[in-house]
């Protein structure tokens, strides 16, 4: 995880193009209040959001940005439900353009930020970590709540829990119990 002193918190809104030329680095915190999809994905943003986005031109011409951002946040194991802390982190490289025909002409590896004038970097930020959530969240095994000791493996308990009940079983059963008196 990155570590920034408390006081540096990055602008929202900037220049991408102008800061690209100059070959600077912002480096600093984002509010998590200005990141309300992430907030809404997960139960909480437990720990800043700390970021660093290197501006540069690439040797083709193209302005691109840098970016390596961190946080803590608190989600549902989606085994158990009980909450879990899960570190999120993205480093990425991201193509500044101003159109989506622009955006088609990008290297495959490069993802596009289509910015007219002023770009917003929570915005971008949030997006990015937001791509970095699994789709699935776990705990590890041990410290899963769910006990599953008594089956012999996940892949058992994924098929008993996805197994559908036959809606005959209990008139099976019931005939049975009729029968065996």
């Amino acid at each position: 995880m990155l570590s920034v002193p408390q006081a540096n918190i990055l602008p929202q809104f900037i220049d991408p193009r102008q800061l690209a030329k100059q070959g600077a680095t912002l480096t600093g915190q984002i509010d998590p209040d200005l990141c309300s999809r992430l907030a809404e994905a997960v139960i909480k943003i437990s720990e800043p959001i700390i970021s660093s986005l290197v501006f540069h031109v690439e040797d083709s011409g193209r302005k691109a940005i840098h970016i390596k951002s961190s946080t803590t946040v608190l989600v549902s194991c989606h085994r158990c439900l009980d909450a879990m802390s899960l570190p999120l982190q993205c480093d990425t490289i991201i193509g500044i353009v101003w159109t989506e025909d622009e955006a088609g002409t990008l290297p495959k590896e490069l993802d596009p930020w289509i910015v007219a004038e002023e770009g917003d970097i929570a915005e971008l930020l949030e997006d990015e970590l937001l791509l970095a959530l699994p789709f699935v969240i776990y705990h590890d095994e041990t410290a899963c709540s769910v006990n599953l000791g008594s089956l012999s493996s996940e892949k058992e308990f994924n098929e008993k829990i996805d197994s559908p009940k036959n809606p005959f079983e209990v008139l099976r059963e019931l005939k049975d119990s009729i029968f065996d008196k």
